[in-house]
Order: structure tokens, then sequence, then C-alpha cells
């Protein structure tokens, strides 16, 4: 792979379910069936060694397109590429490929088993790949994980409920990290966490990126987490991606409106003592989306276009892209 080809790439990436009523209950009620698009024509790149933050409102599709390219779901369209070769994780797993890319998940305390101790959580992915040979040689690199993470080798024979919960994510990224991987997918790793336990997480998963070279795709509805992790910054709404933009880029001079209403809600000195404005509306249902723009219902800027046709990302000068008719007809 050549320092300028992007480590993960993901072109027209989409996500459906079947929402609809039992058949007998729609032949009575002559209904159609309901498909709910989670993700909808999603395309991104990462380069080696650099983080995506990718942040929107609850239920935009954040975390079932992170489920997506890791691997656990099957995507309904698109294309994923790890390291130039196509990914099909959820159909014809690639051994190669599943211990290069691993997930840390938000909760955790439901991500652990709690019959098993931390050695075997940690540990078996460690035997499983062929890492450790023997026991002796996965405790040894269990311990080494353990210690790595900012906790004890004595920890590992503990029981998940032994620990805090800024712990258990500790012994979750351990185990993501046993199988050396180059891509680590976090999905809402810190908001389960008080706030000086996501602090120190987010510090800490600052050093593993420099110490074992990763590449991050970050989930998460904090933009000041987002801030604090990321180099590029993905906005989606509603399953697709309105505005991808460096991150000092994105944070000075937002482009999509609905970007430009989620950095105002940022904490910062100017805004101190003064509340922020609410966004305005709600999300559109994704099983039955407003034609055109997602976004147009809520939109201060949509006009005729804007509620009729689906507009394409169009290229930004400082890097990045943004989908909006108003920013490409220079209304806005």
């Amino acid at each position: 792979m050549s320092a300028a080809e992007p480590l993960v790439s993901v072109a027209g990436l989409s996500r459906v379910f079947d929402v609809s009523p039992p058949l007998v209950t729609r032949l009575l009620h002559r209904s159609p069936r309901r498909l709910l698009r989670a993700v909808d024509g999603v395309d991104f790149t990462i380069a080696p060694e650099r983080t995506l933050g990718l942040v929107g409102e609850s239920g935009c599709g954040k975390s079932t397109l992170a489920r997506c390219v890791a691997g656990l779901m099957a995507p309904s369209a698109g294309e994923m590429r790890f390291q130039g070769k196509p990914m099909d994780l959820a159909r014809r797993p690639d051994r190669a490929i599943r211990r290069s890319i691993q997930m840390v998940f938000q909760d955790p305390y439901a991500s652990l088993n709690p019959r098993w101790r931390v050695e075997t959580s940690v540990g078996d992915p460690l035997l499983a790949f062929g890492i450790a040979r023997t026991r002796a040689q996965m405790r040894e690199q269990v311990a080494a994980l353990l210690t790595d993470v900012g906790l004890a080798p004595d920890d590992a024979a503990k029981y998940p409920h032994e620990f805090s919960g800024g712990q258990r994510q500790r012994i979750a990224i351990a185990r993501a990290l046993a199988s050396r991987p180059a891509f680590l997918i976090c999905d809402e790793p810190t908001s389960a966490l008080g706030v000086s336990v996501q602090a120190a997480l987010l510090n800490l998963m600052r050093r593993l990126q420099g110490e074992y070279g990763l590449t991050y795709l970050f989930i998460s509805h904090n933009l000041a987490v987002v801030d604090h992790m990321a180099d590029d910054v993905g906005v989606m709404y509603l399953g697709r991606i309105v505005e991808k933009q460096p991150k000092r880029h994105l944070f000075d001079a937002p482009r999509h409106p609905y970007t430009k209403l989620l950095v105002q809600t940022v904490p910062s000195l100017e805004t101190l003592g003064r509340a922020s404005a609410p966004l305005a509306g709600e999300v559109p249902s994704p099983v039955n989306p407003p034609p055109g723009c997602a976004f147009h219902p809520r939109c201060p800027h949509a006009d005729a276009r804007c509620r009729a046709e689906r507009p394409a990302p169009v290229p930004l000068p400082g890097g990045g892209s943004v989908a909006c008719h108003a920013v490409a007809e220079g209304r806005i």
C-alpha cells in the first residue's frame, strides 16, 4: 500500500432494514412494505494513522455504519476496501483483514462477558490468531496489554464486576489491541462514563494511537470529544454524510447549515453565559424521509430545489466536501 493510498475506503455504503408489519396485516390493510434506510449512500476514506470523527444526532445511523464497517452487519449496498483489498467481512471473513479491524463498543458494562476473567477476555484473541502459542505466552502478553492501558497485571485474574466503568472500557481496549489491529472503530466509547474518566480515556486512546500506529473511526455525538480526537470530521444526518472537512476547517468555518447549528452548541469562552439556540424541529423518520435534501424541513435556507432534489457532495477549497444546494449556488 502506497503512502497516498487510504487505509480504509467506503463508497456508496447503505444499510436498509425491512420494518414492515407481517404479510397478513399488510394484505388486510393494503399497506406497502416499510423500509428503514439507516445508512444511505455513505462515502469516506481514512488515511493511515489518522482519525475520522463521525458526529450527528442520535438515530442518524452512526452505529449502524460502524457495525457495517466492522463486519458485524452486512451492508445492503456499497463497497468497502481495506489496504486496497475488498472487505466483505460479514459474508466471507478474511482472516488477515479480520485481525486488522477491531471495535470498541459504547457500553463497557455489556461488552465484556461477566463469566469470564479478564485474562480470558483479553487473551482469547491472542490464541485465536496464533499470536500467542502457549498459555504462558498468552498470560505474558495479557499482562503487557493491561499495563499498556493503565491497569495492573494482577487484574487479569479478576472478573468484570470488580471494575469501574472506566476500567472496564480499558479492558475492552486491551482486548481490541490484542490482535495487533491497524484499524480501530470506536462507537461512543466514552459516552457512558463521567467527565473526568472520559478525559483520561481519551488521552489514553491518543497515546495508544501513536504507540501502536492505529487508524481510528471515532463515533460520537459530542463535538468537544471529536475536536479532541479527530483529524477529519464527517457530519451525518439521516443516514447521509452532509459535510466532511479537516477538523480545524470544520470548526472554524462550517459550511452546511446543519453543521453550523451543531458547532454553535459547543461551549466556548465566547458563548459563556449565553443560551445556545436549540436545533429547530425534529429529525424526520428514516422510514419516511423527506424528498430532496433530508435537512430541508429544518433548514432556514431551503428553497424549491432543496425540497425536490437530493444534493450531491461538492468539493470545498480547504479539502473535504459538502452536500448542500445553498452552498453550491453561493446562497450561503
